[in-house]
């Protein structure tokens, strides 16, 4: 062949791939760059703007196009914003420090009053200490000009927290701020379609209740739960329709003092008892993740139990070989990140722990729970542990912990693999499920209160709606992170 005709074999290849990426092939515009047109309409391409570029580019990572985007199983900042300063046309590019949440959320915290609300604050009890601690916390960290307090019941009562003092000590059954609206009126579904259908971009929402279900009268408890669970499976679907977005839901614990109406709208006194509330965060994945970092919420008076739900993660978590813990060996090279080979057994067994970066899953109690996963036939979860902070007290080999400690690694996983039963391919799934503590938290009889005291009138429905419209948004997908190992003798 002639030099002439490598010359235009290399043009032809050269244009070909500017085409590929950049607008697909024969000039047909990518996805990302459609994505890219969208987000910077108004002229500006901002931190907001990248993070959902990212979460996009994330999620498609599989995609040919977008490979090049993606170190050690996640997007490469760098490297992508580098693109973005190439290819945003006339827009203006305004990044900056983009690395954590560099936009002022709006904070909306409902606080529902109904009637059967009043025990919690009467008197000194956890609930006021948690709400105004979510106030204080939520001022220090973020703008207190995005921060609004609203009471909810049959409607919307914005309140005025300026003095956050005098506001949280004012709130007593039956005087005002606490007795406004209708108290008698509120169903805990219409709460939640108020709440969601408020929510816009960088909005996160807090709603605090008791959440419990009221029923229709002349229906049944199983038929007035079926059909409640159906109303919030629907008012989430048609909020998740608009956009992803995550929930998390916070149990906690806290002295009541007043009436409890049980579910045949029966009244029961009930003096300085202990009752559940929970407190549910919603809004962007990465706000409530940056929230939940900075307030953490499991130091709260009360804290119980959390579970995190959300939409579209498919993130899959970096990974790394270790020694520590190990019984038997295996060839590990760097350039093979996820493959083990020539594994040698001790007494029929191979065991070997993984350094997992989990800093994205906020949801951590339920991250130490072996039961959430799932794993190839042949091995077998032996134990899953967060990793102390300067490796202190030592849980991970001094050799490892100098190769890993600037890495982020939040968590040790170490895993068994049977020689009879050897998986060639070591898969490892993290699964949103509802925990068990939403199950033993629930009744769906209180007529007895006394024997219910730490149990919610039909929680598990609750839940169990929210859950469901999670999945299906989802595509009846689960997982919410895979781990792949090559395994080989």
């Amino acid at each position: 062949m002639k030099i002439i005709n490598y010359g235009k074999v290399v043009l032809v290849i050269l244009t070909c791939s500017i085409l590929y990426y950049s607008c697909g092939i024969f000039g047909t515009k990518s996805e990302l760059t459609k994505k890219i047109e969208e987000l910077s309409k108004d002229g500006v391409l901002d931190c907001n703007d990248l993070n959902e570029l990212t979460k996009y580019v994330q999620k498609n990572y599989e995609d040919r196009s977008l490979k090049r985007f993606i170190k050690n199983g996640k997007v490469d900042r760098s490297s992508f914003m580098e693109y973005l300063g190439k290819n945003t046309g006339k827009s203006k590019l305004d990044l900056g420090n983009c690395d954590g949440i560099k936009v002022d959320p709006n904070f909306s915290i409902y606080l529902e009053n109904s009637a059967s609300m009043d025990g919690y604050v009467k008197g000194v009890s956890n609930f006021e200490a948690v709400l105004s601690n979510l106030v204080i916390g939520l001022n220090y960290h973020y703008d207190q000009e995005h921060v609004k307090f609203s009471f909810i019941n049959s409607e919307l009562y914005p309140s005025d927290i300026s003095n956050v003092d005098s506001f949280f000590k004012s709130l007593e059954p039956g005087v005002a701020p606490f007795k406004v609206g209708n108290q008698f009126v509120s169903e805990l579904n219409q709460c939640f379609e108020k709440v969601l259908t408020s929510m816009k971009h960088n909005d996160v929402s807090i709603f605090v209740s008791d959440c419990i279900y009221s029923l229709e009268k002349g229906r049944s408890s199983q038929e007035g739960l079926i059909y409640q669970e159906n109303l919030t499976k629907n008012a989430y679907m048609q909020r998740l329709k608009q956009s992803d977005f995550s929930t998390a839901i916070i149990k906690l614990n806290s002295s009541f003092n007043g009436v409890y109406y049980n579910y045949k709208n029966e009244k029961k006194s009930l003096h300085h008892v202990d009752r559940p509330y929970y407190v549910w965060i919603m809004g962007d994945d990465l706000l409530i993740q940056d929230l939940l970092s900075k307030l953490k919420l499991e130091d709260l008076p009360g804290y119980q139990h959390s579970f995190f739900l959300e939409g579209r993660k498919d993130v899959n978590p970096n990974t790394q070989y270790l020694s520590t813990n190990s019984k038997g060996q295996a060839h590990y090279r760097a350039n093979e990140p996820t493959s083990l080979k020539k594994i040698k057994f001790l007494d029929g067994i191979f065991q070997f722990s993984l350094a997992i970066d989990l800093h994205n899953f906020p949801d951590k109690k339920s991250l130490l729970d072996i039961d959430n996963y799932s794993i190839s036939s042949g091995a077998s979860i032996v134990a899953i542990q967060e990793i102390p902070k300067n490796n202190q007290p030592a849980l991970i080999k001094q050799n490892d912990w100098n190769r890993i400690k600037d890495n982020g690694f939040t968590h040790l996983m170490t895993f068994k693999v049977d020689q009879k039963t050897f998986p060639e391919q070591l898969n490892i799934s993290y699964r949103s499920q509802i925990p068990k503590w939403v199950i033993n938290s629930s009744t769906r009889d209180d007529s007895d209160i006394h024997n219910t005291l730490q149990q919610t009138f039909g929680l598990n429905n609750l839940v169990h709606g929210v859950y469901e419209a999670y999945k299906i948004h989802n595509n009846n997908n689960n997982v919410l992170f895979e781990i792949k190992y090559n395994l080989t003798k």
